[in-house]
């Protein structure tokens, strides 16, 4: 199934997810002028010729069924206004551009002339202009926290990180979905085109809709585990039996030292320490960063985990032990160096790997229920407040994105599924990792952690072994809230 080139899976990731910080530790701030990615990948309607009279629209709530997706929007006239969307990449295609080419690394003609037709047509329909404007990463945050602070934003429209916006979403500087949207638009109706995300009390943020490959998925070398006589993760996922206990049994058992010299060459377990964490407290339903803004560091579900990992590390000998290269502890499991690992997609597409590899969900704990995954943030966008007519923005900006493909979803989504068929052997895994991208349980930990205190607990737990769980959770309960409150109040 991996058949598309890497070049091309690169351009998708990175229009279409944000990668965890906290697994790769570093994310571009600056600008570098890089070629602009194409509209059409996501993350993640039709004119008319009413005229605006400034009254309330009172289309009919649904669009499903319809030909035309946007024949419930009315028209209105925005006076040749230009709407700048604020982003830290290029982006193609806007009304700057006319023909396919203006994107020199096009690739599929075709849809780059729909994504340009359909720009056409919401001129035309609001006689208004839609811009994207690359600022780099540093200005569109100092204009976030200057402008639009300051009552007088420089752009309609930002995508950011939710590192940098959340505090000013919980302070109120963002428009409230509810209150732009109105009741025929997708947000509050299907949501095939934009998808709201509502955390610490907010609903400003929003993305486009799609298949989220944006995840963290349990990787493992099927090859070995048959040579091994093991059973197979999926099989007995298939038959509730993948649990904690079970999956720590699979891992001792691939423990290998192959060349008889003591030393254990290939383990059972090994990966990014911070993909580790935010899985497996995920799987045991540990929240970190609770909905009243506390902490949950000391919940005994959080105890468990670090118990968990302590007895896989220390006592079974099963976890691979960390080094201070992060490619090297990503990367182990492609090297065949570890036998199960945590795992992003881009990691999978950026590698050619000589083994049958599966994924499969992360085991469950015992204080969980096989439905919750690690949460992967996307970039997200947010209206901010002081623009003029924010609900008229809000409605075009739902026509942009969605109007070259109105109800086709398969034309929506075909990116995304070509990308899974290219990353994954086994046709199953496609649906499985559209699966756990769905799982996400929007616990905020891996942002507020900025000075990685969980990973410093796994170290004290796991590494020093200078205190147990309940020590060191306790030790470090302050420090932790201190960072929530940073982030939130």
């Amino acid at each position: 199934m991996r058949k598309r080139s890497k070049a091309i899976l690169a351009v998708l990731l990175v229009a279409t997810m944000v990668l965890p910080m906290m697994a790769c530790g570093k994310k571009s701030t600056t600008d570098t002028g890089s070629d602009k990615t194409a509209e059409p990948t996501v993350t993640s309607g039709a004119e008319s010729d009413t005229e605006d009279t400034g009254a309330e629209a009172t289309a009919a709530p649904t669009q499903a069924g319809t030909e035309d997706p946007f024949a419930s929007y009315p028209a209105f006239d925005m006076g040749g206004r230009t709407i700048k969307i604020a982003m830290f990449y290029d982006m193609y295609y806007d009304s700057t551009d006319t023909v396919p080419e203006d994107n020199p690394n096009v690739t599929n003609v075709e849809l780059a002339q729909k994504l340009i037709d359909n720009v056409r047509r919401v001129e035309e329909k609001y006689n208004v202009k839609i811009e994207y404007v690359n600022p780099g990463s540093d200005a569109l945050v100092d204009s976030l926290n200057t402008s639009v602070v300051a009552g007088t934003p420089d752009y309609d429209v930002y995508l950011t990180q939710l590192s940098f916006a959340l505090p000013l979403a919980v302070n109120g500087y963002f428009e409230n979905l509810s209150d732009i949207s109105k009741d025929y638009e997708d947000i509050n109706n299907n949501r095939n085109i934009i998808t709201p995300f509502e955390i610490a009390g907010t609903n400003s943020f929003f993305s486009k809709s799609g298949k989220n490959v944006a995840a963290t998925y349990m990787v493992y070398n099927a090859d070995t585990l048959k040579q091994l006589g093991l059973e197979d993760p999926n099989e007995l996922y298939a038959k509730g039996e993948w649990t904690w206990e079970k999956f720590e049994e699979l891992a001792k058992a691939s423990n290998q030292d192959t060349d008889n010299n003591g030393v254990t060459d290939i383990y059972g377990y090994g990966g990014d320490l911070s993909l580790t964490l935010l899985e497996f407290l995920a799987s045991n339903n540990a929240i970190l960063v609770k909905e009243d803004g506390t902490e949950g560091l000391t919940d005994p579900k959080t105890v468990e985990v670090f118990q968990f990992l302590s007895k896989l590390y220390n006592d079974d000998k099963a976890g691979r032990p960390l080094t201070d290269d992060w490619n090297d502890n990503i990367y182990a499991w492609t090297q065949n160096k570890c036998v199960f690992a945590p795992t992003p997609m881009y990691i999978i597409q950026g590698e050619e790997i000589n083994f049958n590899y599966r994924i499969v969900p992360w085991p469950k704990g015992p204080s969980g229920d096989g439905t919750k995954a690690g949460q992967s943030f996307n970039d997200y966008f947010v209206i901010p407040k002081g623009i003029k007519d924010a609900d008229k923005v809000y409605q075009i900006i739902e026509e942009f994105f969605g109007g070259w493909y109105g109800n086709d979803l398969e034309a929506r989504d075909v990116d995304m599924i070509e990308l899974a068929e290219s990353c994954f052997l086994d046709e199953n895994d496609v649906d499985t990792a559209f699966k756990i991208g769905e799982m996400g349980n929007g616990d905020l930990w891996s942002v507020v952690d900025k000075n990685y205190i969980v990973n410093s607990i796994f170290s004290s737990v796991c590494v020093k072994k200078d205190m147990t769980p309940a020590q060191a959770v306790a030790a470090n309960k302050q420090l932790f809230q201190d960072e929530i409150d940073k982030l939130l109040k």
